[in-house]
């Protein structure tokens, strides 16, 4: 693996990550009015990558789906890239 790879394969989990913590967290742990906006940015930024960024982070996902064991991670995983901005509108 390049060091581009390591690069972007961190970055992407890392992502994943904080969308799913602040998707799960409750009002102990985050505010969730700051979550959905951050969710909300994070979304946005994803939005304006050329769609051959997207469809390699998508990859990248489903390939972690695939490897997970819990099951409501794994969920989120199958749907990160429809809930998060990810998909043009023709899917």
């Amino acid at each position: 693996m390049s060091r581009d790879d390591a690069l972007v394969r961190t970055l992407a989990e890392l992502v994943v990550d904080m969308t799913w913590f602040f998707d799960s967290g409750d009002d102990s742990v985050v505010d969730l009015d700051a979550a959905v906006k951050q969710m909300e940015w994070m979304s946005h930024k994803l939005s304006t990558l050329p769609a051959e960024d997207r469809s390699r982070l998508i990859a990248l996902v489903d390939e972690r789906a695939e490897s997970e064991s819990d099951p409501e991670f794994r969920e989120f995983l199958s749907s990160f890239a429809e809930t998060s901005g990810l998909l043009d509108e023709d899917g």
